[in-house]
C-alpha cells in the first residue's frame, strides 16, 4: 500500500512542477529575453521485490532552459552591427538631407552671388547692380555661417548622444555584474544549479548592450560570464564594472573621447570601440561630420581667397584700389592638452597665385616633434601622408609642394597653406592642425559700401596726346587694357608716374624693332610688326612684386606711342568685375579639376554615397539580425499552442495520478476494516 501511495504522490509532485512550469513559460510568453523552460522527468529507482524490480514512480530531474548559446552570440553581433549602420545612417541621411536642399544648401547661393556679379560686370556704373551684389553677398555669407552652425549642432547633438550612451554602457555594466553576483551565490547555494531567469535576465543585459558597442564574453567556472567591448577592453569581469566616461579630447576641445576611468587614472579607448551606436556615432564623426565641414570650409576659403585676392586687381568708382571684399578666415592650429613643451605654432593660409588654392584639402593635420629640437613630422590624416621637417634646412619637394624656410619662427608650406614653428617644443608634442575646418564659420563681409566695389581694371592704356588732347600715333597699331597680377607698385602715381612705350624700329638694337620703355622695367619690349602684327603679349615687371601685362597689334609708326597711367575715372569700366565673375568657372578647387560649385557637388554627391551604403548594410544586418531571432524563437521562444497542450497533458496526468493516490487510501482503509473484523 505505501509503494502506490508513493508512487501517486511522485506522479502528483511532479506533474504539479511542470505544470508550474508551463504557467511559467505562460506568464511570461511576451517577457523579452525569457527563455522557455522545462521540467525534465526521470523514473525514480525500482526496488527489488523477489520476483522482480517493482517501480517506486517518478520525479522532476531538473528544469531546463531551452537556450542555444551560438544563435545569441549571432544575435548579439547582428544587433552590434545592425545598430552601427542605424546610427550611421540616421546621422548621414540628417546631413545629406541639409546639405542637399535646394533652399538650404550652398549651391543656389553660389549661383544667385555669380549672377549678381555678372550683372554687375553688365552695368558697371549701375548702383542698383552694386547694391544687389552686396545684398546676396550677404545672402551667400549668412548661408555659410548657417551651414556651419547645423554642422556644428549636429557635433553637439553627436556629442550628447555619445555621453547618454555611455552613461547607458554603464548602467548596464553595473547591472550585469550585479547579476553576476546574484548567480554565483544562486548556483552555490542550488549544487550547481543555474537560476534560469537570472540566466535570462543577464543574456537580456548582454543584448542590450550589443546595441550599445561590441560585445565578446568568457564564461567563469562559478557561473560569472566576463564581458568585453570593441576590441578586447574589460568592461565586466565577475562581480566587479568598469566605469567609462566622455572626456574633452586633449587635441580638440570640440571632440569627445571615451576613456575607462579608475580612482587614479584615465585612458582613453575611444579608438577601440566598435559597433553598435558608439561605433555609428564615432564612425560617422570621423569620416562624415568631420571631412563635411572640412570640405564646406574648404569651398569657403576657395571662394574668399580666389574673390578677395581678383577684388583687390581691381579699381572702385573712385579709382582707388580695391580691398578685401570677404574677412579671410584662419587656419587653426590646436596644442595638445598634453604637451609639455613651450612650442607654439600658427597656421596660415599661403600667399599663392590663384591657381594654387587647388592645393587645399580637406583633410586635418597632425605636427609632431619627433626630438624636441629641429624635427617635425607633419601628417595629413586622411591618408596618413608623412612629411618629414627639419626646420633649419630649406627643402623643396616638388613631388607634394611641401616647402620649408628656416628661421625662427620656421616656416612650413604644404597643401595651400603655411605653419610658423617656434622652438621650445618637447620631443613628442603635439598639435592638431585643421585648415579649413572653422572658414564657414569665421566668413563674414568686408565691404559694405556699394561704391567701393572694384568693378574696373586699376590702368588704363591709350594713344599719347597733344596738349589738345588729339591723338599723336599716325600708325594702326592698338594696345589692349594691361592686366596686373599685383597691385604692390600701384597707384603708378605713388611709383615713379605713368609708364609710356614709344616704337623705336633699332629697340633692340642691330634693326631689331620694339618699344622704349619709360618708367618701367625692363626698358626695352620688343615687337617686329613685319612678323607679329596680329598681336603680341607683352609683359614687364613694374616692380619685382608683380607683373603687367597688356597686348599690341597692328603697324606703329617710328615714334607712336602708347601711355599707361591710373584708371581715374573707372566708371563704366568692367574689366575686373569680368575677372570676378570668370571665379565661378575656373577650374581652381581640388588640384585643378573642379569648380566652386562642382566641389561642393562632390562633397554632397558623397555625403549621399556614405548614405546609401550605411542604408544599404543596416538592411542587410537587419535581415541577419531577423533571421538569428527566428532561429532563437524557434528555440527558446514561448509556443502558446504548444504550451497550452503541455498543459492540458500534465494535467491529465496530474488528475490520475491524484487518482493513484485516491485509490491507495481505499485500498489502505479497506485493510484497515479487515484488520477489525
Amino acid at each position: 500500500m505505501t509503494g502506490l501511495l508513493g508512487i501517486g504522490a511522485s506522479g502528483v509532485i511532479s506533474y504539479k512542477s511542470a505544470l508550474d512550469t508551463i504557467g511559467h513559460n505562460i506568464s511570461n510568453a511576451n517577457t523579452e529575453g525569457y527563455s522557455r523552460q522545462r521540467v525534465d522527468l526521470a523514473a525514480n529507482p525500482a526496488s527489488y521485490k523477489g520476483y522482480g524490480y517493482v517501480g517506486n514512480g517518478v520525479q522532476a530531474e531538473s528544469v531546463e532552459r531551452l537556450y542555444d548559446r551560438f544563435v545569441d552570440a549571432q544575435i548579439r553581433s547582428s544587433t552590434s552591427n545592425q545598430a552601427e549602420f542605424e546610427t550611421y545612417y540616421r546621422y548621414a541621411s540628417q546631413l545629406d538631407n541639409l546639405l542637399a536642399d535646394e533652399s538650404l544648401s550652398l549651391d543656389p547661393s553660389i549661383q544667385n552671388f555669380f549672377n549678381a556679379v555678372q550683372e554687375l560686370a553688365d552695368n558697371p556704373s549701375s548702383s542698383i547692380s552694386r547694391e544687389f551684389l552686396l545684398a546676396e553677398s550677404s545672402t551667400l555669407v549668412n548661408r555659410m555661417n548657417y551651414l556651419n552652425d547645423q554642422l556644428g549642432d549636429t557635433r553637439v547633438q553627436l556629442n550628447q548622444d555619445l555621453a547618454v550612451t555611455v552613461n547607458d554602457i554603464n548602467n548596464i555594466a553595473n547591472s550585469i555584474a550585479e547579476i553576476n553576483q546574484s548567480i554565483t551565490t544562486s548556483t552555490g547555494m542550488a549544487n550547481g544549479v543555474q537560476p534560469n531567469d537570472l540566466l535570462d535576465q543577464r543574456d537580456q543585459l548582454l543584448r542590450e548592450l550589443s546595441e550599445l558597442t561590441n560585445v565578446t564574453t568568457v564564461a567563469q567556472n562559478n557561473g560569472a560570464i566576463n564581458v568585453f567591448i570593441g576590441t578586447g577592453q574589460a568592461l565586466v569581469i565577475d562581480n566587479e564594472a568598469r566605469s567609462l566616461a566622455v572626456t574633452n579630447s586633449a587635441t580638440d576641445a570640440s571632440r569627445k573621447e571615451i576613456s575607462f576611468i579608475t580612482d587614479s587614472s584615465s585612458v582613453t579607448i575611444t579608438r577601440q570601440l566598435t559597433g553598435g551606436r558608439v561605433g555609428g556615432m564615432l564612425n560617422f564623426q570621423d569620416q562624415v561630420l568631420d571631412s563635411s565641414q572640412n570640405e564646406l570650409g574648404r569651398v569657403v576659403v576657395g571662394l574668399v581667397e580666389q574673390f578677395n585676392a581678383q577684388h583687390q586687381l581691381g579699381a572702385d568708382l573712385s579709382g582707388s584700389l580695391g580691398g578685401a571684399f570677404f574677412t579671410t578666415p584662419t587656419p587653426d592650429a590646436l596644442a595638445n592638452a598634453n604637451n609639455s613643451g613651450t612650442g607654439v605654432v600658427t597656421a596660415a593660409f599661403s600667399n599663392q597665385p590663384l591657381s594654387n588654392y587647388s592645393d587645399l584639402t580637406a583633410s586635418d593635420y597632425e605636427l609632431r616633434s619627433t626630438d624636441g629640437g629641429d624635427n617635425y613630422t607633419l601628417t595629413r590624416l586622411s591618408d596618413n601622408t608623412a612629411f618629414n621637417i627639419d626646420v633649419t634646412t630649406a627643402t623643396t619637394l616638388a613631388a607634394d609642394g611641401f616647402e620649408t624656410v628656416p628661421g625662427v619662427p620656421a616656416t612650413v608650406t604644404v597643401d595651400g597653406f603655411t605653419l610658423s614653428i617656434t622652438a621650445g617644443a618637447a620631443t613628442g608634442d603635439r598639435f592638431q592642425i585643421q585648415p579649413t575646418r572653422d572658414a564657414a564659420a569665421e566668413v563674414s563681409l568686408a565691404i559694405t559700401d556699394a561704391s567701393t566695389i572694384a568693378a574696373a581694371g586699376p590702368l588704363r592704356a591709350s594713344e599719347a596726346v597733344d596738349g589738345n588732347g588729339m591723338p599723336t600715333n599716325v600708325g594702326t597699331a592698338a594696345i589692349t587694357q594691361p592686366t596686373v597680377s599685383s597691385t604692390a607698385d600701384l597707384p603708378l602715381s605713388g611709383s615713379g608716374g605713368d609708364i609710356t612705350l614709344t616704337f623705336n624700329p633699332n629697340a633692340g638694337g642691330a634693326g631689331i624693332p620694339g618699344f622704349d620703355v619709360a618708367g618701367a622695367l625692363p626698358a626695352t619690349l620688343l615687337y617686329n610688326p613685319a612678323t607679329e602684327s596680329a598681336g603680341k603679349t607683352l609683359t614687364f615687371t613694374t616692380d619685382t612684386k608683380g607683373d603687367m601685362s597688356f597686348r599690341i597689334s597692328g603697324l606703329p609708326a617710328t615714334g607712336d606711342s602708347f601711355v599707361i597711367t591710373d584708371n581715374t575715372n573707372p566708371v563704366g569700366d568692367n574689366r575686373n568685375a569680368l575677372a570676378l565673375a570668370g571665379i565661378q568657372q575656373s577650374q581652381s578647387m581640388i588640384n585643378g579639376t573642379a569648380s566652386l560649385q562642382e566641389s561642393y557637388s562632390q562633397m554632397v554627391s558623397s555625403i549621399g554615397t556614405d548614405s546609401r551604403r550605411a542604408e544599404i548594410n543596416m538592411q542587410s544586418h537587419q535581415g541577419l539580425l531577423d533571421q538569428a531571432v527566428l532561429s532563437r524563437d524557434a528555440v527558446s521562444g514561448v509556443n502558446l499552442d504548444e504550451e497550452a497542450a503541455d498543459l492540458l497533458r500534465y494535467q491529465q496526468a496530474y488528475q490520475a495520478a491524484a487518482q493513484v493516490v485516491s485509490v491507495a487510501g481505499t485500498l489502505f482503509d479497506t485493510l484497515l476494516a479487515a484488520v477489525r473484523r
